[in-house]
């Protein structure tokens, strides 16, 4: 499947999370799954992170206490049973739409993203948001290792001298970094006015993909959920 593909089904499963309501979310999830299955199966290893899982169940276990009036007794708690109900919904949503951009991100990669942009005619653009992203990884690592400095040379004993520290050596490290990569792009002559942006075809795969979330849609203008 080429980008476009992973564009395609991202910015749709998007649209579709903010459209459907109810047991339709969990139909969502499952075209959400099935896609990672087949064009997508690093999209799904975040399913396997801890975090992802504190997020999504937070609504449900914060909803019966902040929505809706108490009218449930569990022990010494009062809890609310409309908000157990939006507190689910709440859930589907924020499950299916951070596995649609993680499905559809996971899967592309630098050299996509700028080939997408350039063929939309926004090469600069491309390239800040190829750096961006190739950023992500280098500022956890000059994160981790400046925190790990800091805590092994008694910073704990001075918290704000430390937190001030941190800050300032990780956005040191940051601007040095994109610095470099600037300087080596224009020693290359990389000009992003310049130049012909490279070919990126649709696929059959893609084909496919389209007519596939046209029916699902269908299906949901049919019953009235859009």
């Amino acid at each position: 499947m080429s980008p476009w593909g992973y564009l395609l089904f991202t910015a749709w499963a998007a649209l579709a999370t903010t459209m459907t309501a109810g047991w339709w979310l969990m139909g969502l999830a499952l075209v959400e799954l099935a896609f990672g299955l087949m064009w997508s199966r690093r999209g799904l290893r975040l399913l396997h992170r801890p975090r992802f899982w504190a997020f999504v169940l937070s609504a449900v276990a914060l909803g019966p206490f902040l929505i809706g009036e108490p009218d449930v007794a569990v022990g010494p708690l009062r809890l609310s049973r409309a908000g157990f109900t939006a507190g689910l919904e709440m859930a589907g949503r924020a499950f299916t739409l951070t596995l649609a951009f993680g499905l559809g991100i996971a899967s592309l990669s630098l050299s996509d993203v700028v080939a997408v942009f350039d063929r939309l005619g926004l090469r600069g653009l491309g390239f800040a948001t190829g750096l961006a992203m190739n950023l992500l990884g280098t500022l956890r690592e000059m994160a981790t290792v400046t925190l790990q400095t800091i805590w092994l040379r008694g910073g704990v004993r001075r918290p704000w001298t430390a937190l001030r520290l941190f800050l300032v050596t990780t956005v040191a490290n940051t601007l040095r970094y994109g610095d470099e990569v600037i300087n080596a792009a224009a020693v290359r002559a990389f000009d992003p006015n310049g130049g012909q942006p490279a070919p990126l075809p649709l696929r059959r795969a893609d084909l496919w993909l389209l007519a596939l979330l046209a029916g699902y849609t269908g299906v949901l203008l049919a019953v009235g959920m859009w």
